[in-house]
């Protein structure tokens, strides 16, 4: 059976999006670059919420052919854009960039997904559809990028939460960011 991780990025004070969804706070240097490269060889399908899926959808398909951009970051988005995506949403009624949209049963499309062949998968959502993933035991592995920023407001991950995690790996980057992985 597959697994379903939850790859996100959070602020020192807990945030995983500050004011209005902004991300710019994000730590991103070759490493973790990289780090996140190595993670997507590792799974054949990404998970996202409407949102996510959106601001996604306004880079990467670009990205591969961004001249401008880095060697390494056109790879990058040539890795992503032939991914398949399934994105999870009440609204929206079609997808492009080889995503599907699911409207109905969260936990019942997951553990569809989980039971196909084929590498795991990685929940690259919002904090919104995470924490129905959550609310449902559907995440296998929890891998939180901690990056060495506060951000005083906007939108956390584990909002009215109580769960119990055991860390199982930590890896602290040059550029200060800490990856905590639990299960």
């Amino acid at each position: 059976m597959r697994k379903i991780t939850l790859s996100m990025v959070m602020s020192l004070d807990g945030f995983v999006a500050g004011k209005d969804g902004d991300c710019s706070w994000h730590v991103m240097d070759e490493e973790m670059h990289d780090f996140m490269d190595r993670f997507l060889d590792t799974v054949d399908t990404l998970l996202y919420g409407r949102i996510a899926y959106e601001k996604m959808l306004q880079y990467w398909p670009s990205a591969e052919f961004d001249q401008t951009s880095t060697e390494k970051n056109r790879l990058f988005a040539r890795k992503m854009n032939n991914m398949n995506k399934v994105v999870f949403s009440r609204t929206l009624e079609k997808a492009e960039w080889n995503a599907r949209v699911v409207k109905g049963n969260v936990p019942l499309e997951a553990e569809k997904l989980k039971l196909q062949p084929g590498k795991n998968i990685a929940l690259f959502a919002g904090a919104n559809i995470a924490q129905i993933f959550m609310k449902h035991d559907l995440i296998d592995e929890y891998r939180l990028i901690v990056n060495p920023v506060c951000i005083g407001k906007g939108q956390r991950l584990f909002n009215n939460t109580t769960k119990k995690l055991t860390l199982v790996e930590s890896k602290v980057f040059q550029c200060g960011n800490v990856l905590l992985v639990y299960r």
